[in-house]
């Protein structure tokens, strides 16, 4: 992950922790890789403890906001956190790659 990349995913981070703090935030794709071209977007997985449409609604808005001031695009996931370890998604190959390549915000 490139320097600026993970400049921006800490910006994103901090901004989300200060309304979630217990929240579980990892890059991944090919940013998180390394091997993102110009045009890649920034995939983040955001694990909260508990996922209403408040939550997705202001976390994209963070998302928006942060990519609109760094040039980048940030693409979120929103997921219960339970869902991620043990729920029905939690053996699907994009959570799979999370949990290979997640890069840690």
């Amino acid at each position: 992950m490139s320097s600026e990349d993970r400049a921006i995913l800490g910006r994103f981070a901090q901004q989300i922790r200060s309304r979630y703090p217990q929240a579980d935030i990892r890059a991944f794709g090919s940013r998180a890789r390394g091997a993102a071209d110009s045009d890649s977007d920034l995939d983040v997985c955001i694990m909260l403890p508990e996922v209403n449409r408040d939550a997705d609604r202001w976390v994209r808005n963070v998302a928006w906001e942060i990519g609109f001031d760094s040039g980048r695009v940030i693409t979120t996931l929103v997921i219960d956190l339970q869902e991620f370890l043990r729920g029905p998604l939690s053996e699907s190959t994009l959570m799979e790659a999370i949990r290979r390549e997640g890069v840690a915000g």
